[in-house]
């Protein structure tokens, strides 16, 4: 088990047209507080109005404004994901849309000094549009580009980072389900590894994790998770459902390894929507997530039970 864990608390939506995602962190955080009292976090909110709309206006409508609003978030979690690295902390980053993604990871650079580090994104979606090719024009369907150093400018050169944060050899993407073509060819033209769901399920998932992990090319990895990964009857509750996802129970065992393995050095998860969850279905979920990571293993396991 790691030996200081710190939750990261990051409650926005800007990203995304529906902004609601802005209150999965407080809830997460105040579900795992009941049970947990002397678990180390913080929380950031990033909107004004705690009646946030099912749907925004377009995005690309006030496209600018968003970039704007967003930058500053993503310099608050940057600085915040750096400064736990630096102190010795395990992170533990819940957001919040999944363009959040970009401050996250560039918080752990800067925290290595630039040095290379692999990504294991688990995610219905590529994210991977750029300007060019979103008609959305929505940020959380941007992270991996931005992260690989494609798209928008503010994003790919904050904190004078022109380079790549990852390399499209060392980013690897499971359960991928739903995706445009100029996205897919983003990802195929930088030879980045995908495990579709059809692979995930045919092979098994730990089996797909077990030979990425014996081929990793860093000492050190990180994992971001977006909710809609999963199969909406496991977790109804996240911005963008989509059916046939993967079931969370086989990645509770992986995450209870990342847990006790020096080289994982922080994990994130994305998307999730308190308001359309059913039963806390997706929040119970979430909650086993951070406490396997946290080493409550048995606990968790009973649960599941």
């Amino acid at each position: 088990m790691k030996n200081k864990i710190a939750l990261i608390g990051i409650g926005s939506g800007w990203g995304a047209p529906d902004q609601r995602t802005a209150k999965g962190p407080s809830v997460v955080i105040e579900f795992l507080k009941e049970k947990h009292p002397s678990i180390k976090y913080t929380l950031d909110y990033f909107h004004d109005d705690d009646l946030l709309p099912s749907m925004a206006i377009k995005p690309f409508d006030d496209h600018e404004l968003r970039c704007q609003k967003l930058k500053f978030v993503f310099d608050c979690l940057t600085s915040r994901v750096k400064t736990a690295i630096s102190d010795g902390y395990f992170p533990i980053v819940i957001g919040g849309d999944h363009s959040l993604a970009i401050g996250t990871w560039i918080g752990v650079s800067d925290a290595l000094n630039q040095k290379d580090f692999s990504l294991l994104w688990f995610d219905a979606h590529m994210d991977a549009h750029t300007i060019e090719t979103s008609e959305s024009m929505a940020p959380h369907g941007m992270p991996v580009s931005a992260l690989l150093g494609f798209g928008y400018d503010e994003w790919t050169k904050k904190n004078k980072n022109t380079h790549a944060i990852i390399k499209p050899e060392n980013l690897y993407q499971f359960g991928i389900r739903s995706y445009e073509v100029g996205e897919a060819a983003l990802l195929s033209q930088n030879k980045v590894h995908i495990d579709y769901v059809e692979d995930c399920k045919a092979k098994g998932l730990s089996v797909c994790m077990q030979n990425i992990m014996s081929q990793l090319k860093t000492p050190l990895y990180g994992i971001s998770i977006d909710i809609d990964a999963f199969d909406p009857e496991f977790a109804p509750g996240t911005g963008t459902v989509e059916p046939n996802g993967l079931d969370p129970n086989d990645l509770l065992a992986f995450l209870a390894d990342a847990g006790n393995n020096k080289r994982c050095i922080l994990v994130e998860i994305m998307e999730f929507n308190p308001e359309k969850d059913v039963n806390n279905k997706t929040l119970s979920w979430i909650s086993r997530f951070i406490e396997v990571l946290m080493g409550k293993n048995e606990e968790v396991m009973n649960d599941v039970k």
